[in-house]
């Protein structure tokens, strides 16, 4: 696909603040089911597997000066964090049909190897620190 990469030292880097002054704000959206989140998520990120709501939250301002990193992710970042990802670009791109080819959010991302990867290598970033699989049998 078409979607940006971005790897967990990357994204450990921006939670440091390594990158403070290149961006206004960054948004990490965690695209799991809620059991999973609530099993353990990465800090700050908000948990929205529903398109409208994805919309609603970034859509519907009228200003849009921020400049604003937006990383999406999933369990591995193959199904469900890419398709957000995706549908989040769409949406940008009609929001801007008439100005092609600026976007309000140019700068959005996919965690590369999901949750499972971040947790695995940076869990001191994660709350709680633990895992919850979406195959978990519980669920």
């Amino acid at each position: 696909d078409s979607l940006r990469r971005i790897s967990a030292t990357t994204l450990s880097k921006l939670l440091q603040g390594k990158y403070k002054g290149l961006y206004d704000e960054y948004h990490i959206i965690d695209c799991r089911f809620p059991y999973e989140y609530e099993g353990g998520h990465i800090c700050n990120a908000k948990n929205i597997n529903d398109p409208a709501e994805l919309y609603n939250l970034f859509f519907n301002k009228k200003d849009y000066s921020k400049n604003v990193i937006i990383i999406f992710h999933c369990e591995f970042s193959s199904e469900r964090g890419p398709w957000m990802a995706q549908f989040f670009r769409k949406a940008d791109r009609e929001k801007n049909r008439f100005f092609y080819p600026r976007l309000h959010y140019p700068e959005v991302y996919v965690l590369k190897g999901g949750y499972k990867e971040f947790y695995n290598n940076y869990k001191e970033f994660c709350s709680p620190q633990k895992y919850v699989e979406m195959a978990d049998s519980k669920y």
